[in-house]
């Protein structure tokens, strides 16, 4: 499990980035047997809109070559990393749902021993 920690000085705060391991962590926990590399990006933003927020973005490698990216901004940075790594269990699960569930072709394209002629 490799885990890169960036962005402003939220990055640099010990209870965020223990935070952000944590949370990597249960992630992992929660997918075994798969190699985890995650980096998170947090950061403070202004938008107009809402003011002052913290934006966190993780982006995950699984096996496979699977990846996902999720970020979303909040009021405080606890709630943009606990809404950012929900999100992210939601669509690994989703991933692997789909991975694991057989492909059938559509019906009719299994050949049954005709040809088409063509001129």
């Amino acid at each position: 499990m490799l885990i890169k920690i960036g962005g402003d000085t939220l990055a640099l705060d010990g209870d965020i980035r223990r935070h952000i391991e944590t949370e990597v962590a249960k992630l992992a926990a929660r997918f075994p047997g798969e190699d985890l590399e995650a980096q998170a990006t947090i950061q403070e933003e202004f938008d107009p809109l809402h003011g002052h927020r913290v934006r966190c973005e993780l982006s995950a490698k699984v096996a496979h070559g699977r990846q996902i990216v999720v970020r979303d901004a909040r009021k405080t940075a606890k709630e943009a990393i606990d809404e950012v790594f929900g999100l992210a269990r939601r669509n690994l699960r989703r991933m692997r749902r789909q991975i694991s569930i057989p492909r059938t072709p559509p019906h009719g394209a299994l050949s049954t021993g005709t040809r088409a002629v063509g001129g």
